[in-house]
């Protein structure tokens, strides 16, 4: 795949947008369009992922562009391995957590999923990593952290921004939680990759959270996305 990409951004002219274009970019996509997300689907909903996928499809489009937006990326130093356990320590943390709050505020939603609908939890274990993850992470990590570091820069502020924009983004779900659990997500996330650049390593923790989420119950928060498209596979 990186080398297909590579392979036609060869034959295409690389121009570095400027400041004052990315400023406007930035806020279309990652501002603005999370609006009219929030009012089509308070008019009678919108199919999440045709959007999603047209979203990611016009960024790779603009980052084919790009010069400063690398789709492949060089292996994470220390190794994979350091980071892989740190991924996995935060998880069991994050599962124990969510677990107890689900339990303390939301206990009729406890395991609702993969008890009740044994068959629909086990299809987005499988799908969501590639239904939902590999877009929103193309979007939020290797697309956002490279083609708007002019703006923000490489670090804190880079996080920060990324992270909000990944809660705000998250909006289009009409309730409070899903917004404050996807920038707590986001925070980690674009830690991971600010860590490792290594696009797997983030999907994979991403992906983590999200069948935790789907298994806990909260995945009800988070019901109108990726989940709701693959319940149609089901139903």
């Amino acid at each position: 795949m990186h080398a297909a990409f590579n392979t036609l951004r060869a034959k295409l002219p690389q121009t570095a947008p400027g400041t004052a274009y990315l400023w406007i970019e930035c806020a279309l996509l990652y501002g603005l369009l999370p609006v009219l997300l929030i009012h089509l689907q308070l008019h009678g909903g919108i199919p999440f992922l045709h959007i999603l996928l047209g979203m990611t499809a016009l960024t790779i489009l603009l980052a084919l562009f790009d010069p400063r937006v690398q789709f492949s990326q060089p292996p994470p130093r220390p190794p994979a391995g350091p980071h892989l356990r740190r991924i996995l320590l935060r998880f069991l943390t994050a599962a124990l957590l969510l677990s107890l709050f689900t339990l303390l505020l939301y206990p009729g939603l406890l395991f609702r999923l993969p008890r009740e609908r044994t068959g629909l939890w086990l299809l987005i274990l499988l799908l969501y990593p590639l239904l939902s993850v590999l877009p929103q992470h193309f979007l939020f990590r290797t697309f956002f952290l490279q083609r708007y570091r002019p703006l923000f820069g490489d670090g804190r502020l880079m996080l920060i921004v990324n992270a909000l924009l990944f809660g705000w983004a998250h909006a289009f779900f009409l309730n409070p939680l899903a917004p404050l659990l996807s920038l707590i997500a986001g925070l980690l996330f674009a830690d991971t990759w600010q860590r490792t650049r290594s696009l797997r390593l983030t999907c994979l923790e991403h992906a983590l959270y999200g069948q935790l989420i789907f298994t806990t119950g909260l995945g009800w928060f988070f019901y109108n996305g990726s989940a709701q498209a693959i319940q149609t596979l089901v139903d």
